[in-house]
């Protein structure tokens, strides 16, 4: 956990792309925070939930919408709040958004998960981690996107 440090809000970038003639829309962490050692949060965690658009657009419903809104505020709250990791990355469209965290732990952290949503409806998500201690995921995305 990170103590005796201020906490800096950082304003999250906003970008659009084009895939499979849909919009998908990113928003970003702009830069690693301040303070922090990557390492100490080496596990890269991407949260993928698959929806189905109701319309053309590729974007969720009102409904499904509200929910992934629910789901994101417990994370932040359980997670980033808590001083267990940090968001970096949300990607909504083409019937997907994906929330791409780093984390102390990620057995923890998805413990902690549980409880933090163990009163909403059974959610369709799927749960990928993988060992990043420098975060090049997040820094060569960032690259890219900035080039």
């Amino acid at each position: 956990m990170i103590e005796d440090q201020p906490e800096q809000e950082q304003e999250w970038l906003t970008a659009t792309a084009m895939e499979d003639e849909f919009t998908v829309l990113f928003r970003l962490l702009p830069d690693i925070p301040p303070g922090i050692s990557t390492a100490e949060f080496p596990a890269r965690v991407e949260i993928i939930w698959n929806y189905q658009s109701p319309n053309e657009t590729g974007m969720p419903g009102p409904e499904d919408q509200q929910l992934m809104n629910e789901f994101e505020e417990r994370l932040v709250a359980a997670w980033q709040d808590a001083g267990v990791g940090f968001l970096t990355m949300l990607i909504t469209g083409n019937q997907m958004c994906e929330w791409q965290w780093y984390l102390q732990n990620s057995e923890q952290a998805l413990q902690i998960l549980n409880e933090a949503v163990a009163d909403l409806p059974p959610l369709s998500i799927e749960i990928h981690t993988e060992t990043d201690p420098d975060w090049y995921a997040y820094s060569n995305f960032m690259q890219q996107i900035t080039e």
